[in-house]
């Protein structure tokens, strides 16, 4: 407090200037340099400054006295710098000090980041960046619908979307004010505000990543709207043109009026029309262009673009072939292509409704002047001019304009004087030629320019409201800035009035703003002076006026500029009102000077009042009418309409024959309008018009000459500040209290001004009163409104500067603390340490002393050893010697009893054998000799046999026995002979009956093998599950033989109970068919009575007993026929039911059978034996058999319309979908598919093919239906997975049932088209559902992970100390925790309703996607939000998501979170030189150029952190980065399904409906 009370002996402002302070000083190229200063001397009245100047060596010294200072209201000190926090800010009405100098280096800090907006109060100026820049995509326009401005970064579309929603809320009607210089970009300023308004409607209506949106801003808009866009390239061509300043630059003034029609009923609001006013079409251009320069786009492009044939009857060619095109030099602009512009402008022309008819006469008229520019005019000897009628562009003008050569060349060569009674043509020289000659070619333009604006206005604009609706328009004004040439004429001294009567209005706007906000807070405040321009603009539109006198001059018939020069001297130069205004040049006799609100412009009279004229003659006004062209008189005969409202149209129609009979000569002829008089008249009209509604302002600003992109030029740029209004704004408001905060901003940024002990006050006005009053000595400085606190300039700088000195001082204190902290744990550490050594060391001694004892004891144990070793070695050397002599000795003794033992052992072996030999020799001989007796005794036997059998041989009976003997074996060889060819002739038929019967098998196989190749992928889809179910065929085939085996014996026992039972079999049947009848007129009855409830309840109960008897009589049937019945049910579920899955099955086994040879040898003779039991079994009990419904019944349900009403309300519009828990069945989820299902399957079985496509239409219609009408997750979330489980149902149907899989069938084909109409039903759900799903999730992505500070640690300030210790609530309203909670939801919403896994993937995904590219895209278009905290938050943010990723298996999704990270990752990384910066673009390689530049530009410094340098955002390239792209938002494209394959539903047909329902009839579909 003691330097306060130091400073209030000081002047509050001299108190400003301290040794550091940083001031401005002009410089004549840079505008204004800084200066610091370096000395500061104040003694008693004497004042000395000294600056040290930033790149100057010679200090600058302000010596001056407080006398003078208090004079002069201290104007001579320079104007103070602001501080870095507040340089850069976006709107310079928040600046401390408010002048130029420091708007100039707010706005240059700006353009430097590539931030080419900057607010200044209520008007935006926007700089030329002189390049494409991506900020103007349908992705910005997003960002910045429904945002309040001030939310995010200047922009064209925040003044865009705030004049929209102003014209909504408040029901008035809207102007945008687009002014500056020519290549200040006000034309594509005034196409982007369009385009905005084109789209907006469309923007609202759509969601962020929504399937339609592209579609919707590619072509979703009306007629109208791509109308209205259509007027651009329309007015480009026709009145822009190429001046050195500007490619594209507009040569004329338009103000559009976009219609919007409001419903009062749903209040809907579209673009119903518009509206074009134009204003001073520079006409002169037409015929003269300076170097460098081009005519307006049209003629290039006509030259470029015509057709070969249209081209031949125009009789065009190049450009540079006509003298109205060829002066500026090169036609031609780099970038543009005339011929595809020409294309553009034609499409422009249908889309606004003129047909190509008529386009072709407006580029005939454009060919004709063309011509009339090179028609040749000379100069006789006498001075007379001559027009040569054989003049080729003469023929092709007067051609295509359709009027007499002879009189057109005429009337250029001669002029007729009409006297009271006497009428004189006179000649023209060449002079006067040529200027007639142009005069009807500015005509004829200015004329068709006219027309092609009637004509938009025509076909666009609205005359008729309808009565349930109100009319509301914004309109754009696109004019021309203020204008200083060297030379400056008629068309900037219309254009600099224009800019007078903006500027006076600009200026009441601004000081009824200002004044309204000092009212509305209601403080004290006196009469703010401003510059009040009126003097000037009556100058020029008074009735006596400039204009005045020039339309005055311009009827007599002698008038000159001479002598209107003459009178404006003589008018204005002593006039007392208009001295100050008007002044006569001191050099020049042939010009004057004005000065307007920006500077003082000088005027040559030279051409005044020719360009005022611009008129025709009488003769060629006569010869235009009388054209045989009806369009060229068409727009000869046209006069000027003025533009107004159909509100407007009621009021003036009183009124307009007033007008019209001023606008006559006594004579009755028409009075001919001056171009000065139109542009008066038109210009009140637009200030009138501009009045009624609500004004937004948009200043343009050319940053330099050389159109060369993001470069400064200071003194360019402020010149046009000056001169467009924005430093005038910025002095009326510096007349009162340019700055103003909120209480609550005020606290939270100065509390720290106060006492802590003051700070848990929640009184932001109390506390607010006492930091100013306790640091601003002067009241007059400040003062308090309701809402918040008004400061005069320079009040914020000094209250930044001693909360900077507050925040030194705690700072100070903090390190004095913490070096306390320290060296006192230093010292204590030393301390420590000391006593530690100490130890060390008197250990180390005592090791040492005990390392010596142990030594001498070590060396006397070491002597003991030794020495024991010594003899111990000693004794063990003679140990072993003795041992050794001992061992020799030994063995010499063993070798010698081994020797010996050999011996021995050898010469017993040699006696055994001698022996042997001797024994075996002796053997030998004596059994050869027996065996030679014994032969000899067998021989003598064998010898009397022998003769005794041939004795016997020769005798006749035992031939005869023989020969019998061989007779009876010939007769059983040949029978047995007979036998055997009969039996091969068996053979052979059997064979050649098999041979046939395997050519026919063969020809199955064939056409079996070819039906394979068909079925292709599918048959081998099936065979391993064909594969299975034959091996569990055999198991339960041989199961079957044993059973039957079984059952054999039972039958045989139950024959007889059969018969027995066979009467009461008769009477159950007879019973059955009388139930059967029953239930029929039972049906017949809940048909006729189904919606009366009472009847409804008799019917169930009877139905009831029915069953209950139907019942009794199945069970004692199967009673009776217990193990037969058991056989006979098992064999039908082995085969189905109907015939033809047989046939599929054994067709298939016949395929098996082709690879593995025994398969259908095997199946075959299963399938035998099982037909012989079952026929033996059928036989007996066929007639027994009790069937549900026959078939004629079943048919007749099927073609029932009750039923299907019942399918479609009971099971899809009247359903009441189960609540998800953890306990519930698939069954009770999935039922409305199965049931669906087996009614589709029934009537495919049943031959109802048209009917299953068209209740499978009403079917999809109506889930449609329940999901759209029902915005509910859970409706949603069930009908996706039914839908989906449909569909695998309908292809399991396919591929069960042989007719609806083949592909030339009519039933594959319906089939297929009931799976494609399911395929789309189920994409159609899935976008509904994602995008209600995105909306709910939308309003949580930004709180939950741009603005939820979950770290403590890294809270920044506007949620810090200051809420913490005031306990507000300044939380998000969602919290990350609540973001992941609502994504637990959905994930285990899609698991209760057993959704398919990879569609509940794919939601996830798309969900997880949506919140990092939302969060992404609001993170860049966030203003002063980006810092190094605030990444180390969202970082954490997104951590959580990635765990909750991990969890849930959502991986792919987590994927698009990245770009959210890498931001993240920027903001911490250092980013004080370029090489750091270029080590975050390599780690961060996923942000492109402009993103990371967007970054750096809109990085908010924390306390003591530096900003960063705008150098080095300027020096960043795309060589820097990997990703080289210029997008600047992401774009979130959700448009792509994948479609889940169909799996196979085994178990469809075992379904049960739940207890609760009362659907009879589908209960009836599902027994039968």
């Amino acid at each position: 407090m003691s330097e306060i009370n130091d400073k209030k002996t000081e002047n509050d402002t001299l108190s400003f200037y301290t040794i550091g302070t940083r001031a401005w000083f002009k410089d004549e190229k840079e505008g204004f340099i800084t200066g610091t200063l370096s000395n500061r001397l104040v003694e008693g009245d004497k004042v000395e400054l000294t600056f040290i100047i930033e790149g100057q060596l010679k200090p600058k010294v302000i010596s001056t006295t407080m006398k003078q200072l208090e004079t002069t209201k201290f104007s001579i000190l320079p104007p103070l710098r602001n501080p870095p926090v507040l340089e850069g800010i976006d709107d310079l009405t928040l600046l401390s000090h408010l002048h130029e100098p420091a708007v100039l280096n707010n706005v240059k800090i700006r353009y430097n980041q590539q931030q080419i907006y900057t607010y200044s109060g209520i008007v935006l100026i926007a700089l030329n960046p002189f390049q494409n820049l991506p900020i103007y995509t349908p992705d910005i326009m997003r960002a910045y619908s429904g945002k309040r401005r001030g939310e995010l970064e200047p922009h064209l579309f925040a003044i865009a979307e705030e004049a929209y929603r102003n014209m909504l809320r408040e029901s008035r009607n809207q102007s945008i004010i687009v002014s500056g210089e020519s290549g200040a970009g006000k034309t594509q300023s005034a196409k982007y505000i369009m385009r905005y308004f084109a789209t907006i409607d469309m923007l609202d209506k759509t969601f962020p990543g929504s399937q339609d949106e592209l579609s919707m801003l590619n072509n979703g808009m009306s007629e109208v709207e791509e109308a209205v866009l259509a007027t651009n390239p329309i007015m480009e061509s026709f009145g822009n043109a190429k001046t050195s300043r500007n490619d594209n630059s507009s040569r004329f003034g338009k103000y559009i009026e976009i219609q919007f029609l409001k419903n009062k009923k749903n209040g809907n609001i579209k673009i119903a029309g518009a509206q074009t006013r134009t204003y001073l079409l520079e006409r002169s251009r037409l015929v003269f262009q300076p170097l460098t320069e081009r005519n307006y786009h049209i003629f290039y492009q006509l030259c470029a673009g015509c057709p070969a044939a249209e081209r031949k009857d125009l009789c065009i060619t190049s450009y540079d072939q006509y003298n109205y095109l060829n002066q500026g030099g090169d036609g031609t602009i780099p970038g543009v292509d005339d011929e595809a512009e020409f294309s553009i402008t034609q499409r422009a022309l249908s889309a606004t409704g003129i047909p190509v008819s008529l386009q072709w006469s407006v580029f005939k008229i454009c060919a004709a002047l063309l011509h009339i520019g090179n028609i040749e005019i000379k100069s006789t000897r006498n001075g007379d001019s001559i027009v040569q009628e054989n003049d080729p562009a003469v023929i092709n003008a007067t051609r295509l304009l359709g009027i007499p050569a002879a009189d057109f060349c005429k009337w250029i060569m001669k002029k007729q004087i009409k006297a009271r009674t006497e009428v004189i043509i006179t000649n023209l020289n060449q002079t006067d030629a040529i200027v007639g000659r142009d005069s009807i070619a500015k005509f004829l333009y200015s004329q068709l320019f006219e027309w092609l604006v009637q004509m938009i206005n025509k076909n666009l604009a609205l005359t008729e409201v309808p009565n349930n609706s109100t009319l509301s328009f914004i309109g754009v004004l696109d004019i021309y800035g203020f204008e200083h040439f060297d030379t400056n004429s008629f068309e900037q001294f219309c254009i600099n009035y224009s800019n007078e009567k903006l500027q006076q209005e600009f200026n009441q706007h601004v000081f009824k703003l200002e004044q309204d906000e000092y009212v509305n807070e209601k403080i004290e405040w006196s009469f703010i002076d401003f510059y009040d321009n009126q003097p000037c603009i009556d100058l020029i539109e008074s009735k006596l006026g400039i204009l005045a006198l020039l339309d005055e001059e311009c009827k007599l018939p002698s008038g000159s500029d001479n002598s209107l020069i003459t009178k404006l001297y003589n008018n204005f130069t002593n006039n007392e009102k208009y001295r100050n205004f008007f002044k006569k040049p001191r050099f020049s006799e042939n010009s004057f000077t004005i000065a307007h609100y920006a500077l003082d412009v000088t005027y040559a009279i030279e051409g005044f009042l020719e360009k005022n004229k611009d008129t025709v003659s009488d003769e060629q006004l006569n010869l235009l009418m009388n054209s045989s062209s009806d369009f060229v008189k068409e727009i000869v005969k046209l006069e000027r309409q003025e533009t107004i409202t159909p509100e407007q149209s009621r009021k003036n129609s009183v009124s307009s024959d007033q007008v019209r009979r001023r606008s006559l000569r006594p004579n009755g002829a028409p009075q001919k309008k001056t171009l000065g008089s139109i542009f008066k008249r038109s210009l009140i009209e637009l200030m009138q018009t501009i009045r009624s509604t609500d004004v937004h302002y948009i200043r343009c600003i050319k940053p330099n000459q050389g159109k060369q992109a993001f470069v400064f030029e200071p003194m360019m740029v402020l010149s046009q500040l000056r001169a467009c209004g924005v430093l005038e704004t910025i002095r009326i408001s510096c007349a009162g209290y340019p700055t103003r905060w909120t209480f609550q901003e005020f606290v939270d940024r100065y509390y720290l001004l106060l006492k802590s002990d003051e700070w848990n006050s929640k009184d932001y006005k109390g506390l607010t009163e006492k930091i100013v009053e306790s640091t601003i000595t002067n009241p007059d400085k400040y003062q308090f409104g309701i809402t918040k606190v008004f400061f005069r300039t320079g009040m914020l700088a000094y209250l930044e500067k001693i909360r900077s000195n507050r925040l030194n001082k705690a700072i100070i204190m903090v390190q004095k603390n913490i070096k306390r902290h320290i060296y006192q744990r230093s010292y204590k550490r030393i301390k420590e340490a000391a006593i530690i050594v100490q130890n060390a060391i008197r250990k180390k001694l005592a090791q040492k002393l005990l390392k010596s004892k142990r030594e001498i004891h070590a060396t006397i144990t070491i002597q003991k050893n030794i020495r024991a070793f010594v003899c111990r070695k000693k004794y063990i050397k003679l140990k072993k010697a003795a041992i050794t002599l001992q061992s020799t000795i030994r063995l010499i003794q063993a070798k010698n009893k081994f020797n010996e033992m050999k011996r021995n052992d050898a010469a017993i072996k040699i006696q055994k054998v001698f022996r042997g030999e001797q024994t075996r020799k002796l053997y030998k001989d004596q059994i050869s000799k027996i065996i030679y007796v014994q032969s000899c005794i067998r021989r003598v036997f064998a010898l009397r046999e022998y003769k005794g059998l041939k004795k016997e041989a020769k005798s006749i009976t035992h031939i005869k026995q023989v020969n019998y003997q061989l007779e009876t074996k010939l007769f059983e060889l040949s029978q047995s002979l007979a036998d055997k060819e009969n039996l091969n002739k068996e053979y052979i038929n059997k064979i050649s009956w098999l041979e046939s019967q395997i050519s026919i098998w063969k020809e199955k196989f064939e056409r079996l093998d070819i039906r394979s190749k068909d079925i292709g992928e599918q048959a081998n889809e099936e065979n391993a599950n064909l594969e299975r179910e034959l091996n569990n065929y055999k198991e339960k085939v041989n199961k079957l033989e044993k059973e039957c085996t079984d059952a054999n014996e039972t039958v045989y026992e139950k024959i007889g109970e059969i018969a027995k039972l066979k009467e009461i079999i008769e009477n159950q049947k007879k019973e059955i068919k009388k139930i059967k009848e029953d239930l029929h007129i039972e049906s017949t009855k809940s048909k006729k009575f189904a919606n009366e409830a009472s009847q409804v309840a008799v019917l169930r109960k009877e139905n009831n007993k029915l069953k209950e008897q139907l019942a009794k009589a199945q069970k004692y049937m199967a009673d009776t026929n217990n193990e037969p019945q058991s056989l006979e049910d098992s064999y039908r579920k082995k085969s189905s039911s109907k015939g033809h899955l047989n046939i599929h099955v054994s067709n298939t086994n016949l395929s098996y059978d082709k690879k593995k040879g025994s398969t259908l040898t095997l199946q075959s003779s299963d399938t035998g034996l099982l037909s012989s039991k079952r026929n033996l079994y059928q036989e007996n009990v066929q007639e027994t058999t009790t069937q549900n419904i026959d078939e004629k019944c079943t048919l007749k349900m099927l073609e029932d319309p009750s039923l299907e009403k019942e399918i479609i309300d009971g099971l899809i519009l009247s359903l009441e979908v189960p609540k998800p828990t953890e306990a519930v069945d698939p069954k009770d989820i999935f039922y409305p598919s199965h049931i669906i299902g087996i009614f589709i399957r029934k009537m495919l079985d049943n031959g109802l093919l048209t009917r299953v496509q068209n209740i499978t239409a009403k079917i999809i219609q109506s889930i449609q239906n329940v999901v759209l009408k029902n915005i509910d997750n859970n409706v949603s979330a069930f009908w996706l997975s039914n839908s989906y489980e449909l569909l695998c149902v309908i292809k399991t149907i396919i591929i069960k049932d042989p007719y609806s899989n083949n592909e030339n069938s009519n039933s594959y084909i319906i089939m297929e088209k009931i799976l494609n109409d399911i395929e789309l039903l189920i994409v159609e759900i899935y976008f509904t559902w994602l995008k209600e799903l995105k909306k709910e999730l939308n309003v949580m992505i930004v709180p939950a992970i741009v603005e939820n500070q979950s770290l403590k640690e890294y809270m920044i300030r506007n949620d810090g100390l200051w809420n913490r210790l005031t306990k507000s609530s300044s939380t998000p309203q969602y919290t990350i925790e609540q973001l992941l909670s609502y994504l637990s939801k959905i994930s285990k919403l899609l698991k209760m309703y057993y959704m398919e896994e990879s569609i509940a993937t794919q939601i996830l995904a798309h969900l997880v996607k949506m919140i990092g590219i939302n969060s992404f895209n609001h993170l860049i278009m966030r203003k002063n939000f980006c810092s190094w905290k605030r990444g180390v938050q969202i970082q954490y943010n997104v951590n959580q998501i990635e765990l909750w990723c991990d969890s849930h298996q959502v991986q792919e999704g987590f994927m698009h979170m990245e770009y959210i990270i890498q931001a993240a990752k920027l903001l911490q990384f250092g980013k004080m030189s370029l090489q750091e910066i270029r080590n975050a673009a390599e780690i961060c390689y996923l942000l492109n150029v402009t993103q990371i530049k967007k970054f750096l530009s809109i990085y908010q410094p924390l306390e003591y952190e530096n900003p960063i340098p705008t150098e080095i955002i300027q020096s960043i390239s795309s060589q820097d980065v990997k990703n080289q792209t210029d997008n600047l938002l992401l774009n979130i494209e959700d448009n792509e399904f994948n479609n889940p394959i169909p799996r196979l539903v085994s178990d469809y047909d075992q379904v049960q409906l739940p207890s609760s329902s009362d659907l009879i009839l589908i209960k009836c579909l599902l027994e039968i």
